[in-house]
């Protein structure tokens, strides 16, 4: 298996961190998880998605 090393700041981490965390991820599933939706075009939600998933993560 190969393996990567990327290096970022303390606040970067911190955020990433976070992210990874919220969503319940590995680091490797997280880089799989951008890499996917980067190639999808699907980057950044949309408002409407983003109310629709906190609203689901609720019930």
């Amino acid at each position: 298996m190969t393996s990567t090393r990327i290096e970022v700041d303390d606040d970067q981490f911190a955020a990433l961190e976070a992210i990874r965390t919220h969503h319940g991820v590995n680091w490797r599933g997280m880089l799989i998880q951008g890499a996917e939706r980067l190639e999808a075009g699907v980057v950044f939600p949309s408002e409407h998605e983003c109310s629709q998933s906190d609203s689901e993560e609720v019930a």
